[in-house]
């Protein structure tokens, strides 16, 4: 009796057990099957689409930059450097009388080099004697970049600078001087662009648009109006006068790419 007794409770311990465990393999299957809904959603999700959208921002050049490159030559490093400094200090004292703050004036480059001249050899046996070099004197130089901002005067600036005797001139190039506002612009446009274009996929389709799963922005900059490269003036008198220069647009352009959740 007491072995029929000890069976039935066996038996109903075991039943209890085996149905825990089956209720405990049925959830971690749930699970993992939730779990696979989401694989890949670090990414982009399998039931999701993705679309682009630009936007484009447009505004007159606010400023524009000229670099100028002096260069003095001497047969001794100080005289080639005191012709420089000379030929700076004019520079100088002409963009301070054009109202130029020095915020606005960098200096990017500069230093002395050594000028060397190579013996001509006339070779009547091999091998040849390697011609020597000797050093005939001394180049100083540096670089300046300036930023004008009443930018109508760009050109008469750059006529100043040439009536110094600079001869080498680069720019004026127009840009805009903070361009972050305009980013924003341009990128909140494309966004909307890039939204419009998912829900007409999204109707056409037959699905309704979820959250974002991924966002990319590959915004471009400005694209400023270049007058000219290089100006070389090599005349001792003074210029004509300077024309206005068309200052152009500039255009600000963003391009994202959004992938929206589909349900």
């Amino acid at each position: 009796m007491d072995t029929l007794f000890s069976n039935k409770h066996f038996i109903k311990a075991s039943t209890a057990l085996a149905a825990v465990l089956s209720l405990f393999v049925l959830v971690l299957f749930i699970n993992e099957v939730k779990a696979g809904r989401y694989i890949g959603r670090g990414s982009t999700p399998l039931n999701s689409i993705s679309v682009s959208g630009k936007g484009e921002v447009t505004a007159v050049s606010d400023i524009a930059t000229i670099t100028v490159n002096v260069t003095k030559d001497a047969t001794t490093t100080k005289e080639a450097q005191s012709l420089l400094n000379a030929s700076l200090t004019k520079v100088l004292k002409y963009l301070k009388d054009q109202k130029i703050d020095d915020k606005d004036i960098k200096s990017e480059y500069g230093g002395v080099y050594p000028k060397y001249s190579t013996d001509q050899i006339v070779c009547f046996t091999y091998p040849c004697p390697q011609p020597s070099q000797k050093v005939t004197g001394y180049t100083a130089s540096q670089s300046v970049t300036i930023k004008v901002r009443e930018v109508d005067s760009a050109n008469t600036v750059r006529t100043g600078l040439a009536d110094l005797g600079i001869t080498d001139i680069s720019g004026p190039t127009f840009s805009i001087d903070n361009e972050d506002s305009l980013k924003e612009q341009a990128r909140a446009i494309a966004i909307k662009d890039a939204r419009a274009k998912a829900e007409v996929l999204a109707k056409e389709l037959g699905v309704d648009l979820g959250e974002i799963s991924s966002f990319s922005d590959n915004s471009g900059g400005g694209y400023p109006l270049m007058y000219a490269d290089s100006v070389m003036n090599k005349s001792s008198g003074v210029s004509a006068p300077a024309p206005d220069l068309p200052k152009g647009e500039n255009k600000i352009t963003s391009n994202v790419t959004i992938s929206f959740e589909i349900k």
